[in-house]
């Protein structure tokens, strides 16, 4: 037959668990926020070059026409 053993909390301080917890959540929300915003920066960079370079192309088929 199993025995049951009881376990005292009575004097079981969950703050500093739950302050931690909080911490740890908070700075990893933090990171997917920094995460996020770095990859928005290289994605309209990474636009705005190819846009760049497209005008570039652009113009210079429009010369080699025009001679």
């Amino acid at each position: 037959m199993a025995q049951w053993h009881s376990v005292d909390l009575t004097n079981f301080d969950v703050a500093p668990a739950a302050r931690r917890a909080r911490n740890v959540s908070t700075s990893v929300a933090q990171r997917a926020v920094d995460l996020a915003k770095d990859a928005t920066y290289v994605s309209v960079g990474l636009g705005l070059l190819t846009f760049q370079r497209a005008q570039v192309q652009r113009r210079e088929i429009e010369r080699s026409l025009r001679h």
